[in-house]
């Protein structure tokens, strides 16, 4: 089953973000699915298909050209870590920033726990306060 998983992670990256194809989502989500990392808050999730569409929809209003790569991935039982990279271009506007023209790259983790061929919960962690930095919001910290 972990193999099984793995390639639907690999899938989900090029179906959902590189191709856009939003009706991906519904495939490959559990319509209750449980989202973390995706709110302000690091307690709070996104629950369900719908809410997490929303939020689909903004990432690709702000950064259309939007492309993740899976670099690697772990599996164990019915749950698999995948490291991940994204580019993307700042060209639209959304989360009360207008565009910046620049791009950004960013490295992450989600952890998938899948049931019967579709996620039912999933945990990400990707360095927004990069991407913050990278568009000239945010001090950079002077490490090179």
């Amino acid at each position: 089953m972990s193999v099984a998983n793995k390639v639907l992670v690999y899938r989900w990256y090029e179906e959902v973000w590189n191709k856009k194809r939003e009706s991906a989502i519904d495939e490959m989500l559990s319509a209750d699915v449980v989202l973390y990392g995706l709110t302000d808050s690091p307690t709070e999730a996104l629950i369900g298909t719908e809410a997490f569409k929303s939020y689909w929809r903004e990432m690709i209003i702000i950064f259309p050209d939007l492309q993740a790569a899976v670099e690697s991935t772990i599996a164990e039982d019915d749950r698999v870590a995948a490291r991940c990279s994204l580019r993307a271009t700042h060209t639209g506007e959304g989360m009360g920033i207008k565009p910046t023209g620049r791009k950004v790259h960013v490295t992450g983790v989600r952890i998938s726990t899948f049931r019967e061929g579709k996620v039912i919960e999933a945990w990400n962690c990707f360095d927004f306060l990069l991407v913050y930095r990278q568009l000239g919001l945010f001090p950079k910290t002077g490490f090179k």
